[in-house]
This record gives structure tokens, C-alpha cells and sequence, in this order.
């Protein structure tokens, strides 16, 4: 769990914990790679854009690529947004992780309306009270889920892993 309110520097104590606690993952041992933080790297929120861009992108994205993270969860934005997976630099398919925003606990408080268009957005939902539900398989399975009030999946997506 990484703060985004708080330097994220190379030099930073926070950057400086993740890398040491990433390098020490055994991907035998743990084979998932899950990093949350607050605000997303990957939002396209356009009133917040410069946060994900300039702060958390360019200081953390190479770090969670060299260590293969596997999804990034974040809240900040009151909606549910899913990209596509291998998400690096802003193209899909390139190594990265997946990224999935589930702030949905305020849902109309946004009314749906700050999400811009982006080809690596798979799915997003700003109407939606729900929660994010992470099922992992096996070593190589993880299934998630955004469960809307009610109980209706409204959306889910298998990740998939060579190990």
C-alpha cells in the first residue's frame, strides 16, 4: 500500500521501501504481485491528470514493470475503472500491470462524467455502488470481480500469468 500523497521520489523513503520489499518477493513463494494506492497511475480523470501522469507514473511505473507487478488497485475518484492488462507507458500489451480504480463507495457524487476517453480503458462504471472482489485461482489465475449493490457482477476479467 503505497501513499500518493507523499514523496514517491527515487531518493524517497516510500520508493526507496517499495523497491527493497519488491526485490524481496519470491515469486515461488508469492506469485502475485498486487500493489494499492490511493490516487491511480492510470486515471484519465481529466481534473486530476497531472497527479497520475507527472507524480506517480513517472516516478514508480519502471519499478512496478522491473518487478512485474501483476495489478494495481486504487481508489480517489468515486467510479469503477478497469484498463487493459500489460498496461506500461500507455500502451496495452507491453509488459505492465493491470490497473482497476474502485472508488465507488461515493459513486453519484461524481455522476459518472470525468472519465475521458483512452484506448486502454476496458471498462468504467460511475454509476455503480459496488466493491472489487480478487479470487486468485492458482499460481497463474487471478479472477476479479466488480460486484454492484445487489449482488450483479458488473464486471470481471481474468488475469493470466505464466509462471
Amino acid at each position: 500500500m503505497l501513499s500518493t500523497e507523499h514523496n514517491m521520489a527515487a531518493d524517497s523513503p516510500q520508493y526507496q521501501w517499495l523497491k527493497r520489499d519488491l526485490e524481496s518477493v519470491n515469486r515461488t513463494l508469492t506469485p502475485w504481485l498486487v500493489v494499492e494506492m490511493h490516487r491511480p497511475m492510470y486515471d484519465k480523470y481529466q481534473k486530476d491528470d497531472a497527479v497520475a501522469v507527472v507524480v506517480i507514473q513517472y516516478e514508480i511505473e519502471d519499478l512496478l514493470y522491473e518487478y512485474n507487478v501483476d495489478l494495481v488497485l486504487s481508489a480517489h475518484f468515486h467510479a469503477y475503472l478497469r484498463t487493459c492488462d500489460g498496461l506500461f507507458r500507455g500502451k496495452c500489451d507491453n509488459g505492465g500491470p493491470m490497473h482497476i480504480t474502485v472508488g465507488t463507495g461515493g459513486a453519484p457524487l461524481d455522476g459518472g462524467t470525468h472519465a475521458a476517453s483512452s484506448p486502454w480503458i476496458v471498462k468504467y462504471d460511475g454509476t455503480h455502488w459496488g466493491v472489487g472482489k480478487a479470487s486468485v485461482l492458482d499460481a497463474s489465475t487471478l479472477h476479479w470481480e466488480f460486484v454492484v449493490v445487489g449482488g450483479d457482477v458488473e464486471d470481471e476479467v481474468t488475469i493470466s500469468r505464466s509462471r
